[in-house]
């Protein structure tokens, strides 16, 4: 008796293509970011003062500050003999979010040795300029975030549904199809490109998380310069934490299916869909063994067990 678990073939994995994937990405971020920039430029310069963008996230400083924020300064935060300072008032503007404004004071030991880190405090202004300690959410940067996510992602989905391919992929001769060999249609290829920039998403939440604590330890802005005149410098182990938390996650989301291929990475495998070349995605779609009527399948022991008797039979001697 024949055992099925035998005559099971090895099923041929599809082609990684990982080198064609990569640097079909980076050529459709890179053409992505210079029609942006681009489009910024040509909306920032063409577009009158008054109807404008406000600054189109543009940073202006002014190497001064008031003269009673100014004399807070001094008092509370004194230099020493080889140190000088800079107070700038520089002012933020986004689309869409207005403007605001923050103090910089940057304190620089002489002479320069490029080894004794610069103390910098920066901190934002309220509309009577005066100093504000507490934690302002970054509402800007999260909107902003998610805002350039969703327009890569439909600029990448709307030239991955349908049989379109973006230029990368085209330059490489790849397609994304899905198992069966069809051509995606958009709402799957949406669900795809959400799913393959969600590293992104998870990072403007994250940031915009980290902006929910305050920056510094202690709300007053007189025992804060006073710690800063002791030498506090402020750490930047909370940006290296998002980063490296980030990239992990990229590693994992991206290339750890690579070193474990499996035919497909983790959101092709939700969607139902994987990249091929245009070669294999230009094959007809083979069809499968024909199928018997149920009927038949369902008699088929009886006739075996019919036939088995009838062997038996004609092998017994007469």
């Amino acid at each position: 008796m024949d055992n099925p678990a035998a005559m099971q073939q090895p099923i041929a994995l599809p082609a990684r293509h990982f080198w064609q994937r990569l640097a079909a990405f980076a050529v459709d971020i890179l053409i992505f970011q210079a029609i942006i920039i681009a489009a910024t430029h040509y909306i920032s310069t063409a577009l009158p003062p008054s109807p404008r963008f406000p600054g189109w996230s543009s940073i202006e400083c002014v190497p001064e500050a008031p003269s009673q924020l100014a004399k807070r300064i001094e008092s509370g935060w004194p230099l020493k003999p080889n140190e000088f300072r800079t107070n700038a008032i520089c002012e933020l503007r986004q689309v869409g979010f207005g403007k605001h404004q923050y103090l910089q004071t940057t304190v620089l030991m002489e002479p320069w040795d490029y080894v004794t880190p610069t103390q910098v405090l920066t901190i934002p202004l309220d509309a009577d300029g005066n100093p504000v300690t507490r934690a302002i959410p970054a509402y800007s940067n999260l909107i902003s975030g998610i805002a350039s996510t969703m327009l890569i992602v439909l600029t990448f989905a709307c030239f991955s549904a349908n049989g379109r391919r973006t230029a990368g992929k085209t330059i490489f001769f790849l397609e994304v199809t899905t198992v069966d060999g069809k051509s995606p249609d958009f709402g799957t290829a949406l669900k795809r490109e959400i799913l393959k920039f969600s590293p992104n998403l998870l990072f403007s939440a994250a940031a915009f998380a980290i902006s929910l604590f305050p920056a510094y330890p202690t709300q007053d802005f007189d025992a804060l310069l006073a710690m800063f005149h002791d030498g506090y410098t402020p750490s930047d182990i909370s940006t290296i934490w998002l980063y490296g938390i980030w990239t992990v996650t990229i590693m994992a989301w991206w290339l750890l299916p690579f070193a474990e291929w499996k035919g497909q990475v983790f959101y092709d495998r939700i969607c139902a869909c994987k990249v091929v070349s245009a070669q294999e995605a230009s094959r007809p779609v083979e069809a499968g063994p024909r199928q018997r009527p149920r009927i038949y399948r369902r008699l088929a022991p009886i006739r075996g067990s019919r036939r088995r008797r009838r062997r038996a039979y004609l092998r017994v001697p007469y």
